[in-house]
């Protein structure tokens, strides 16, 4: 699927035209230096169900406002978009198309389709599909106790067919069956045609290795090329995954628990979108044994793949380690750069990333240190994505700039703080080579 705007070749994956690529033909050891053109801003949706904003929710009140006389409620007007996270976009320049995760904590979940006219700023609500439940907590301090759904949407193309990838989150199956997949309507004005309105398991791809989700795709002629994560949950400390002790997370600085899950990032060729064949794990973007709190053990499920000039590529992707207690890998947004996909080289890092959570001074090796030690590109971190920013989904602008569209929560864990969580955020990012300035 290819269609030529101004010049620039877009595919399932985002293309960037970098100017003055021809300097550096053959170079190794030159990356794309990123720079922000605006700060961090919290979106807005227009439509669409419930948000967190209209009625107060809260830790007392969680559900506040959620159902009126028994009836669930909609956003009347334009919210700050939450408690959204996981996007997805695609087009081009101001005008992008979304698909998000709705997961209001413990109530629901659901996937959204939504579409934007100024680079992610607004979104306009269009559909809500594979709701969980249609059920109103008993009250507004009450929740149904559940929002473990269908979520990490990604939508593909594969041989004329468009496709809904989501990952069901039932304790039977997350991370261990396959992703489901949802077959769309071809047409393209049609969004979510043919996706049940509530919960659905029409399918399931096979071949991939305990899917948490795809993080990205590369457009070949016969096949599609993926990346996916895969997360073996508990996997550190028990069976035949088992590491030492050593390799081993333990007790957060904050004193929560250790994380043993063991992600890998993976790539898998597809024919039919439903039947993959996995090519083994990539190299580079994270260390499933590092116990340092300065380099990458996890990295996220959803991210995206840029190809750049010279016959290399650029990945968006989020990362963390023991700091988190946590697996999701929400601690940075970062930046790598690879020549064949398989390899990979980290070139913004936790030390110098894209966006950070709040900074934290931690004792390594009996040395009081500030991670990051560097400001982010995008500027100090804000308060709505202080405890977690991930989820990375990035969009052409124009010929050098980029949009990336990403999620924040004000705390780590959701329950601290029910009133201000799963944010959709957005910056403009500017993609320049530091041997090369672009021609104004």
């Amino acid at each position: 699927m290819r269609k030529a705007i101004t010049g620039v070749v877009l595919t399932a994956a985002t293309v960037l035209s970098i100017s003055g690529a021809s300097s550096i033909a053959g170079s190794t050891d030159r990356f794309l230096n990123w720079t922000a053109n605006d700060s961090p801003t919290e979106a807005s949706i227009v439509g669409g169900p419930w948000t967190l904003a209209q009625s107060g929710a809260s830790n007392a009140l969680p559900s506040a406002g959620y159902c009126v006389n028994n009836v669930r409620q909609n956003n009347p007007g334009t919210e700050l978009m939450q408690p959204y996270y996981f996007p997805l976009t695609t087009g081009v320049g101001n005008n992008l198309q979304g698909y998000f995760d709705y997961r209001p904590r413990n109530i629901t979940e659901a996937i959204v389709a939504a579409t934007s006219n100024d680079a992610g700023k607004t979104w306009s609500f269009q559909r809500m599909v594979l709701d969980l439940s249609d059920k109103c907590p008993a009250s507004d301090s009450d929740t149904n106790n559940d929002d473990n759904g269908q979520g990490h949407p990604f939508v593909m193309r594969v041989q004329g067919r468009n496709y809904l990838y989501t990952l069901d989150r039932s304790a039977d199956n997350i991370d261990q069956s396959g992703l489901v997949v949802h077959q769309l309507n071809p047409e393209p004005e049609l969004l979510l045609q043919g996706v049940a309105e509530f919960l659905d398991v029409p399918q399931r791809t096979t071949g991939l290795l305990n899917p948490d989700g795809i993080i990205g795709e590369i457009p070949k002629a016969k096949e599609r090329l993926v990346m996916y994560l895969q997360k073996q949950k508990s996997a550190d400390n028990t069976g035949d995954t088992a590491l030492p002790e050593s390799q081993q997370c333990g007790v957060n600085p904050t004193g929560r628990a250790a994380n043993h899950d063991i992600v890998t990032p993976r790539l898998a060729t597809t024919k039919d979108g439903v039947n993959f064949k996995d090519l083994g794990a990539v190299s580079g973007l994270n260390d499933s044994t590092t116990v340092s709190l300065t380099q990458t053990r996890y990295v996220g499920p959803r991210g995206t793949i840029i190809e750049l000039p010279n016959h290399r590529y650029g990945l968006f992707f989020s990362g963390g380690n023991c700091l988190d207690a946590d697996s999701d890998a929400f601690h940075y947004i970062g930046y790598a750069e690879s020549q064949d996909l398989r390899h990979w080289t980290i070139v913004n890092g936790i030390n110098n990333p894209i966006a950070s959570v709040a900074p934290i001074t931690v004792n390594v090796n009996d040395t009081p240190t500030t991670i990051p030690s560097n400001t982010p590109v995008v500027g100090e971190t804000q308060s709505w994505f202080a405890g977690r920013v991930y989820s990375p989904s990035v969009t052409l602008l124009n010929k050098n700039d980029v949009t990336l569209v990403f999620a924040g929560y004000r705390t780590a864990q959701p329950s601290n703080d029910l009133s201000n969580y799963r944010t959709i955020g957005r910056v403009s990012l500017k993609g320049e080579y530091p041997s090369f300035r672009v021609r104004r």
